[in-house]
C-alpha cells in the first residue's frame, strides 16, 4: 500500500472517480460526504485551513480517504475531519470491508510521519464501523482513548454522536490531550448548567 498526500482542491480533482467508486460501493446515504460536498468545501475554503487529505492506494488502485485538515500548535499538530465548524459528519472514506486494515495502515503511518499528533474526530457514532474500527486500532497500538460528548451549539450536545480524541505517545502530545480534555470537559459542564435552568 502507498499514502499519498492531497493538500489542495485542484490536486483532489484527480482523485474524483476514485472517491465516487467507493462511496457506491457502500451505497452511502451521508451527504456530507458526497465527492461534490467536500470538493465545493475546498473550492471555498478560506485559504488558512491547512488541507491534508490522504489516499492509500493497493495495487495501483484507490481504496480509501482520510479527509483531515490540521492545526499547527507549539506542541505539534492537531487533526480534524474536513468541515470542522461547518458540519460534523465527515468520516474516513473507504469500502466497509477493507475499513478495519485501512485505518491500521493510514494511522500507523500519519503517526510515523508527525510524531507529535492529537486526533480530534468528531461526530462518530457510538457502536458505529468508523468507532468501533478506530477503537480497535488503539487498543491494538496501546494508544489511550478518550470520547466526548459532541456540543453542536451553545446550548445543546448532540447524545448520539461522540468526538474521539487520542495521541501520539510523545510527552508533548500527552499535555496538548489532557488540555485538550479539560477544555471538553468545561464545556460540556456548562452546556449542562444551561440545559437543567432551561428545564426548570
Amino acid at each position: 500500500m502507498e499514502l499519498i498526500l492531497i493538500k489542495s482542491y485542484n490536486h483532489f480533482k484527480f482523485f474524483e472517480k476514485d472517491w465516487i467508486t467507493i462511496l457506491d460501493e457502500n451505497q452511502n446515504t451521508n451527504p456530507f460526504i458526497e465527492y461534490e460536498n467536500v470538493s465545493n468545501w475546498l473550492k471555498h475554503s478560506d485559504g488558512k485551513t491547512e488541507i491534508e487529505i490522504y489516499a492509500v492506494k493497493e495495487h495501483n488502485r484507490v481504496i480509501a480517504f482520510f479527509p483531515f485538515q490540521l492545526k499547527k500548535t507549539w506542541f505539534g499538530n492537531v487533526f480534524q475531519f474536513l468541515t470542522v465548524g461547518d458540519t460534523y459528519y465527515v468520516d474516513i472514506i473507504a469500502r466497509n470491508r477493507d475499513m478495519k486494515r485501512i485505518i491500521m495502515y493510514g494511522l500507523d503511518n500519519i503517526i510515523s510521519q508527525k510524531k507529535n499528533a492529537v486526533f480530534l474526530l468528531q461526530g462518530k457514532v457510538e457502536g458505529g464501523a468508523t468507532f468501533d474500527n478506530l477503537s480497535d486500532y488503539l487498543r491494538a497500538r496501546n494508544l489511550k482513548e478518550q470520547t466526548a460528548q459532541m456540543i453542536t451549539s451553545e446550548e445543546e450536545v448532540d447524545e448520539n454522536r461522540r468526538k474521539i480524541i487520542f495521541s501520539t505517545n510523545t510527552v508533548k502530545a500527552k499535555t496538548y490531550l489532557n488540555l485538550l480534555l479539560l477544555k471538553e470537559k468545561v464545556k460540556t459542564m456548562r452546556i449542562n448548567r444551561v440545559s437543567a435552568k432551561v428545564k426548570r
